[in-house]
C-alpha cells in the first residue's frame, strides 16, 4: 500500500466576538486580500481569545508544526505577532 502524504491548511473565517493571538513563532503576508500566517518553529501558537467587558478571555490554545499555514478570511480580528493590543 503506498504512503500518502497530507497536507493541512487551516482557515479561519467570520470570528467576530472572538480575538486571535499569534505569538512571536509565526510570519505574516498577505496573498489575495488574506492574511497567511506560517510558523516558523514547532510549537507555535495560536490562542483563540473571547472579548468579556472589554478584556480578553482564553477559550482555546493550539499548538502547530514548523511550516503550519492559517490563513485569516474577511472580518475575523488577528493580532500579528509581537503585537499588543487594548481593547
Amino acid at each position: 500500500m503506498a504512503r500518502r502524504k497530507y497536507f493541512r491548511d487551516f482557515n479561519i473565517l467570520e470570528l467576530t466576538n472572538e480575538v486571535i493571538q499569534f505569538d512571536t513563532q509565526w510570519t505574516r503576508k498577505f496573498l489575495r486580500g488574506r492574511a497567511v500566517y506560517v510558523a516558523k518553529r514547532d510549537n507555535a501558537t495560536l490562542i483563540l481569545n473571547r472579548k468579556v467587558r472589554n478584556t480578553l478571555s482564553p477559550i482555546l490554545t493550539q499548538k502547530y508544526k514548523k511550516g503550519s499555514k492559517v490563513v485569516v478570511i474577511d472580518t475575523t480580528v488577528h493580532m500579528p505577532p509581537q503585537v499588543t493590543q487594548l481593547l
